[in-house]
């Protein structure tokens, strides 16, 4: 049927002694206009207009005709260059073109509104046109080693708008994306889409794939509740309850690679003396003989198993760092190299990489179930031997493969299935496991940590991106967030009291609270604040479970965007520094540094704010003074 009403309408177009050059197709809830003069598409609703550039790379002026693919409402072949066909499918639209002969094929969505989701970032902006972003392949990527270049390890091809519009990008796209600013005022105009067989994707044999889904609905959050599920699952169940309701102490900031059996027995006892609830203790980097061996090293871990066992005395559960490489200086590579483990080229030679503590290593092929049953046996082991009760799993995004490479999965889902093998592999370790990447990873319920935070005031990845953060990993499906380590990772410098007094604040609502830094090394008042903080955090435990139940059957994460309650008003759709746990309480910290003041949007209905017993009626902004350092804001609805 879609051929033949393309064919009468090119009929139509000769008797009438022109050619048609207009075509639509409608959804369930609008109408997509396809304009070949113009070169656009135009999604319709009641009051409502978005629009996208499309064939961008295809010459001018390319004679068009009609053709037919089944299920599709529209279909143009542009003589020798590509096929464009347009389908209907529930509240979305499907676009899709392939070409044979074409190196690159490339639509633009101009940016309407305001707009959420994508990738991880450096800056982490709320919304994302406030970061203009060049051209990059759209893969996971630990962004600090190529900062305002590369995305992060929890990064979807996912968008929303304020408009109600949302675009999907499914994974056999090898998708370069940009965000751009056309009009050199420091906003992002358009979302550029392009697919090209470029690195990492030139190993892909098929031709060449642009395809995007365009939903749409009344509001930001009717179109999200509508897109997300489409795509991505549920969270199974919720995890650990305990690590969500106590704090977790990590070795990493305050100790780096100098940590021993000793420094962490001295840290449980200091934890405990000073009366904060406490979940676990992380050891981090630097426990093993050599990278990869999962060998205690004996000269800074005499017994570990007498060391879990006194941990576990205490009241502690404990966890240690793993991470998917192996040096080549190791023992256990000769092993994994002979036995196929590592990744390979295609004639079956291991590649070498590097990563921040070796020059030279393989790195484990979690695509490979051989090499996912040796990996996970040895971790067990550990457990086995010691009473080790989880893991942290480090690293995982793509940017870590070597150059060449070949993975045990479908060429046009390379190279972000090795991210998703990666973090599938890791859940079967239960609610306490830690990631910090994701690439349809939603259904696991694991806690996906913020990569390292920056010890800073501002949004160059310190305090003012935390709370952008949070909320992008909701949008993306990811709702047990895990913050980074509160007051940063102390890379070059040490947080002021002040900033680990607010950084502190601002955890305090979020699913959990991660210590590293010592706070009492920071004085007195950032103690007592990081004290009740941790018992707030226990106080609001109920509501933090509520919430967490309901993100594994709707889209609604722990914490929310203050447009969840008001997706209509302009100021909830760009208040960055505050959010919802739940839809009942509004969390405002102060992230400015030496500021009193704190300007809070509120949604409608009636709020009670803790600093002054106050009830404050929204919609519409509240200015709180005189917030000095041992106060937080939060307002709970009545």
């Amino acid at each position: 049927m879609a051929a033949v009403r393309a064919l009468l309408l090119l009929l139509l177009g000769l008797v009438c002694g022109t050619r048609s050059e207009m075509f639509s197709t409608r959804s369930t809830h609008s109408r997509l206009l396809v304009d070949t003069r113009t070169s656009t598409f135009r999604i319709l609703r009641a009051n409502l207009s978005d629009e996208v550039d499309m064939g961008l790379t295809i010459p001018p002026d390319t004679p068009t005709s009609p053709c037919s693919v089944p299920g599709a409402d529209i279909c143009l072949d542009y003589e020798g260059v590509a096929q464009l066909s347009v389908r209907s499918e529930d509240h979305c639209q499907v676009v899709t073109w392939i070409s044979r002969g074409a190196t690159e094929l490339k639509d633009c969505v101009i940016l309407k509104g305001h707009w959420y989701g994508g990738g991880e970032q450096f800056t982490q902006p709320w919304p994302i046109e406030k970061h203009p972003m060049e051209e990059t392949a759209y893969v996971t990527a630990d962004m600090l080693q190529l900062i305002g270049e590369w995305y992060g390890g929890v990064t979807e091809a996912y968008w929303i708008s304020s408009q109600g519009i949302a675009v999907y990008v499914p994974e056999e796209v090898p998708l370069f994306l940009s965000l751009v600013d056309t009009t050199d005022d420091g906003v992002a105009d358009e979302m550029c889409l392009a697919a090209r067989k470029d690195a990492p994707f030139d190993a892909r044999q098929s031709d060449l794939l642009l395809q995007y889904y365009l939903c749409s609905a009344d509001d930001v959050r009717e179109v999200h509740e509508a897109t997300l599920p489409k795509f991505y699952a549920r969270p199974s169940s919720i995890p650990d309850e305990e690590m969500i309701r106590d704090t977790v102490w990590t070795t990493w900031a305050e100790y780096k690679t100098e940590v021993n059996d000793t420094k962490v027995l001295d840290l449980a006892h200091q934890v405990i003396d000073r009366g904060y609830p406490y979940s676990h203790i992380e050891i981090d980097d630097n426990w093993e003989t050599c990278y990869g061996s999962a060998t205690f090293n004996p000269d800074r871990f005499a017994d570990p198993t007498a060391l879990v066992n006194e941990l576990h005395a205490l009241g502690f559960r404990v966890t240690i760092w793993i991470h998917p490489f192996i040096n080549d200086n190791c023992e256990a590579f000769t092993y994994a190299d002979e036995n196929g483990y590592f990744v390979k080229s295609a004639d079956g030679v291991t590649q070498l990489t590097s990563w921040w503590q070796g020059n030279s290593a393989g790195i484990i092929d979690f695509t490979n179930t051989e090499a996912v049953d040796w990996w996970t046996a040895r971790l067990r082991n550990i457990q086995t031997t010691t009473g080790m009760d989880g893991f942290k799993f480090d690293a995982g995004e793509t940017n870590w493969l070597p150059d060449v490479f070949t993975l045990n999965a479908s060429l046009e889902t390379w190279p972000n299935v090795y991210t998703m093998s990666y973090v599938n592999m890791a859940s079967t370790f239960g609610g306490i496991t830690e990631v910090r990447s994701g690439r349809h990873n939603q259904h696991s319920n694991i806690f996906f940590r913020m990569l390292d935070k920056n010890s800073n005031f501002n949004d160059n990845n310190g305090v003012q991106t935390l709370i952008p953060t949070l909320l992008h990993f909701g949008i993306l499906g990811y709702p047990f967030v895990l913050p980074d380590m509160i007051g940063g990772n102390a890379y070059g410098q040490q947080p002021s009291e002040e900033l680990f007094v607010r950084w502190t604040q601002a955890n305090a609502l979020m699913p959990a609270m991660q210590f590293s830094l010592l706070p009492w090394r920071f004085g007195s008042l950032a103690e007592e604040v990081s004290l009740n903080a941790s018992r707030l955090h226990v106080e609001f435990t109920p509501r933090l479970l509520q919430a967490a139940v309901e993100s594994t059957t709707s889209v609604a994460a722990i914490n929310r965007p203050t447009w969840w309650l008001c997706p209509l008003e302009e100021d909830c759709l760009t208040a960055d520094q505050q959010y919802l746990l739940g839809d009942d309480v509004l969390v405002a910290p102060v992230v400015v540094e030496g500021a009193v003041e704190k300007e809070v949007v509120l949604p409608p209905g009636d709020w009670v704010a803790n600093v002054d017993g106050v009830t404050y009626s929204g919609p519409g902004k509240v200015v709180f003074t005189d917030v000095t350092l041992d106060k937080l804001v939060y307002l709970t609805r009545v």
